[in-house]
């Protein structure tokens, strides 16, 4: 039977080497995952998409290119999960997307994070990680708030925030004992030289984010920091002093009293004399 009396499926499935980026019905068989892309899915979820496919069949394509030094072989970009489903099915053949072979790391990458950016079962400081790292990369800031489901300014804040994060912030984040919340106001507020010493005061003594913008706020922290290195020690040593002796006030009492509590104290701490002398 010729081509030209296939009909356009049949056709497609005769010629699995069909040009890149149209879509084409390859052999389920000749696929195989691309390294370091594989991702789990949940019981519920995979019986879910089974179903989906046997009922409906595969409705939207995966993403191969063609296998190097491999005729008639792919490798599988996008769409594990209906790709697996149709080898449990018993489907032969399967609609991709076949692209380049030139298709950058970068590009894999990226597939890879739009169709499971939704399933990945991420933390919020994974999320705001890859966030910060789409930007880095050059994807529009409405594409990724879109992606993620967040806010462009969501999108600006954790790019500006996470810029310049340091090796121990990103252990203190990932570790729980420091917050994206706290970690903004510690990049708010500090200078280079104090921020992993900050760091290491709130993992110690962990303070809420509004109670540690607060004390900043009341301290002048900005003023503070303008002296320079020579009174890092003596300011550090206040901030610890006064987390302190806001943690040891009654939960009950309201902010502006603790504060105000915390002021009549601070005038006589001997850091405190020390830095208003040289202020």
């Amino acid at each position: 039977m010729s081509t030209s009396k296939l009909r356009p499926s049949e056709a497609r499935k005769s010629r699995p080497k069909a040009a890149a980026n149209r879509v084409v019905l390859i052999p389920v068989s000749s696929i195989r995952p691309e390294e370091g892309l594989s991702r789990k899915r949940s019981r519920a979820g995979h019986e879910e998409l089974c179903e989906s496919i046997r009922r409906f069949g595969v409705l939207t394509p995966i993403t191969v290119r063609p296998a190097p030094n491999a005729e008639g072989q792919f490798i599988l970009i996008k769409g594990q999960g209906r790709t697996l489903a149709c080898q449990l099915l018993g489907i032969d053949h399967i609609p991709a997307v076949v692209v380049t072979e030139h298709f950058s790391d970068e590009e894999k990458v990226q597939q890879f994070l739009v169709e499971n950016v939704a399933r990945l079962k991420m933390t919020s400081v994974e999320r705001a990680l890859l966030i910060a790292h789409a930007r880095r990369s050059g994807e529009e800031t409405s594409d990724v708030a879109h992606r993620f489901g967040v806010s462009a300014t969501t999108v600006r804040r954790l790019e500006l925030q996470l810029a310049d994060v340091r090796a121990d912030e990103l252990a203190a984040l990932r570790g729980g004992s420091l917050t994206l919340a706290t970690h903004a106001i510690i990049t708010k507020y500090a200078d280079d030289g104090d921020r992993s010493e900050m760091v290491a005061i709130v993992e110690d003594l962990k303070p809420n984010a509004s109670t540690l913008n607060s004390l900043l706020a009341a301290l002048s922290w900005r003023q503070l920091a303008a002296l320079g290195p020579k009174y890092r020690t003596e300011r550090l040593a206040l901030l610890r002093w006064a987390l302190e002796q806001f943690a040891e006030q009654p939960l009950r009492m309201p902010p502006r009293a603790r504060l105000r509590l915390l002021s009549e104290r601070l005038v006589s701490h001997p850091h405190f004399e020390h830095i208003e002398a040289a202020v």
